[in-house]
């Protein structure tokens, strides 16, 4: 799903923001969305799977959630006045059409405070049912 995100992001783009196609660490573990501010960077798929029927005869149905990290820095003392534009976009990615067969698709936007950076990170969950 992190590839049809990047489409998503790559064909609405913002004015002053740029989006990697680098994954948001580098080889050390350092996020190099902290560095680079005004970049997107966008993390590799966690896929979780969660029962939600059991049958005794060994089928039965389970929630897969994959969920997929996304990341923007700006700078906190001078924040871009297209911000809530680029946050709306980024959130919007959830209903791009290259993401099909889910039965939910959420975003959640946290924003923190690091010196004198503001991150932005998105989490996108899109959900399906899988019969066993």
């Amino acid at each position: 799903m992190r590839t049809e995100i990047l489409a998503y992001l790559n064909a609405n783009k913002v004015a002053g923001f740029n989006t990697s196609a680098e994954l948001p660490w580098d080889s050390n573990g350092t996020p190099l969305y902290v560095k680079n501010y005004k970049n997107i960077y966008v993390d590799q798929d966690q896929v979780s799977q969660e029962p939600l029927i059991d049958v005794l005869n060994g089928t039965g149905v389970v929630t897969q959630t994959t969920t997929v990290s996304a990341y923007v820095t700006t700078d906190a003392k001078q924040v871009p006045s297209n911000l809530a534009a680029l946050i709306a976009m980024i959130s919007a990615a959830r209903l791009t059409t290259g993401i099909s067969g889910v039965t939910q698709r959420t975003t959640q936007v946290t924003t923190s405070l690091e010196n004198d950076a503001q991150i932005t990170q998105f989490e996108f969950s899109f959900s399906q049912l899988i019969v066993n």
